[in-house]
């Protein structure tokens, strides 16, 4: 979509920014002239604003078919811009969110191996809480947050780390069988979001959901755990899921993921 003019805006500059966004939208090549109805722009316009972004190394100049796609300039701001971010920083803001939105304590963490490592929380303002996670290893297979990273691994690392691993019972509900966690886990895949139901701990659910970067590859989970009396089964899977799978969208977004 064509930016909107403003008083202090570079029109020349708007334009180039218009042409860099339409290219990052698509997932194909784009010629001049896709570029120019799109934008409302000229042909000549095009392609002078094209060979200057071109000189730069913004866009590329497919020879073969004449098309335009995103040069390598972009991957490298980008690269820059996510390497000055902090998982731990970037979601606080998100985690305090989350636990607004479900006044329970909000986690997030990431995968070691087959284990779950809890870096950060928010903790609910209520004054019977869970014992805080925070440092915290613990099997991923029983947790939701672990579960929901395990769900979009490389389908080999999952098979390296799980298929030979002893599945251990930590509690009644904990998963000890490997096809069983397959199966959940196909469920997670489908749903977007984890649950733990008393798994890790007697007495505690949790809902988690998959954070991703840019190439779409999970890099953290975000998580809130309550009391089973406060956290029901129901709310559990059709409220509190949908605010899990919510709040882990945009951080992912923060991140670069456009899924």
């Amino acid at each position: 979509m064509k930016r909107d003019k403003t008083e202090y805006a570079v029109q020349a500059v708007n334009n180039a920014i218009d042409i860099l966004e339409f290219l990052g939208d698509c997932d194909n090549e784009l010629s001049v002239s896709e570029i120019g109805a799109r934008l409302g722009l000229t042909r000549s316009n095009v392609n002078k604003l094209l060979a200057t972004l071109e000189s730069f190394g913004y866009v590329e100049h497919n020879r073969y078919t004449g098309n335009f796609r995103l040069g390598v300039k972009t991957f490298q701001i980008a690269q820059a811009y996510l390497n000055k971010l902090s998982l731990i920083d970037i979601s606080m803001q998100f985690l305090t969110e989350l636990r607004d939105l479900t006044g329970e304590s909000a986690y997030i963490s990431v995968l070691r191996g087959s284990r779950v490592v809890y870096l950060n929380l928010v903790e609910t303002n209520k004054s019977v809480r869970v014992l805080p996670r925070i440092g915290n290893v613990g099997p991923a297979y029983a947790t939701a947050t672990g579960k929901a990273q395990m769900a979009f691994m490389d389908k080999k690392d999952f098979e390296k780390y799980f298929a030979q691993e002893k599945l251990v019972k930590i509690t009644n509900n904990t998963i000890d069988n490997y096809d069983e966690l397959v199966k959940e886990i196909e469920d997670v895949r489908k749903n977007g979001f984890a649950i733990d139901d008393e798994e890790y701990e007697i007495g505690v659910r949790c809902v988690g959901a998959p954070v991703f970067n840019f190439m779409g590859k999970v890099i953290a989970g975000i998580s809130i755990s309550a009391p089973k009396e406060r956290l029901t089964k129901e709310k559990m899977l059709n409220e509190i899921s949908q605010m899990v799978k919510s709040v882990a969208q945009r951080l992912s977004v923060k991140f670069g993921y456009r899924g």
